[in-house]
């Protein structure tokens, strides 16, 4: 257990690193608009959560449409599963939707309208610029993992 316990700490510790130092540029940014330190820990907090929730998120919308998918290729398709299945895709979906807008308002009242706009174009630039940089199998474009989030 102990040895488990290290080598966890051991991988960790790398990834929690790089973290800070994705961070670094960002914080910056939300320091020239003018954020304090308190502020630009907070947005970054947001941005955290907000990334976690996507992702575990996503992963239910793709594991409902799986078993979406299974159930409809089935030889006899037993139409109330196949509806509660799609009931729960879409209160995951409304979920997914909810903790952006809940992510959005939340960088509105700490950076204020003007100054969220900025750093909205801002981390859209980023992610234009990620895509664009990554290529994945057949040459398709792939997002990075971590730094900016919406």
């Amino acid at each position: 257990m102990k040895r488990f316990a290290f080598s966890l700490m051991l991988v960790l510790l790398p990834l929690a690193l790089f973290a800070q130092a994705q961070q670094a540029p960002e914080k910056r940014m939300l320091s020239q608009l003018g954020l304090t330190d308190a502020q630009a820990t907070q947005v970054m907090d947001i941005q955290t959560k907000t990334r976690d929730a996507m992702v575990q998120q996503t992963a239910q919308v793709r594991l409902l449409q799986a078993q979406i998918d299974k159930a409809m290729v089935a030889t006899t398709v037993d139409m109330p599963a196949v509806n509660g299945l799609v009931d729960q895709l879409s209160q995951a979906r409304a979920a997914s939707q909810k903790t952006m807008l809940g992510a959005r308002v939340q960088l509105q009242q700490i950076m204020g309208s003007d100054n969220f706009r900025v750093y909205m174009r801002h981390v859209r630039q980023v992610l234009a610029h990620d895509f664009g940089r990554r290529q994945g199998p057949r040459g398709v474009p792939m997002m990075r993992g971590g730094g900016a989030w919406m």
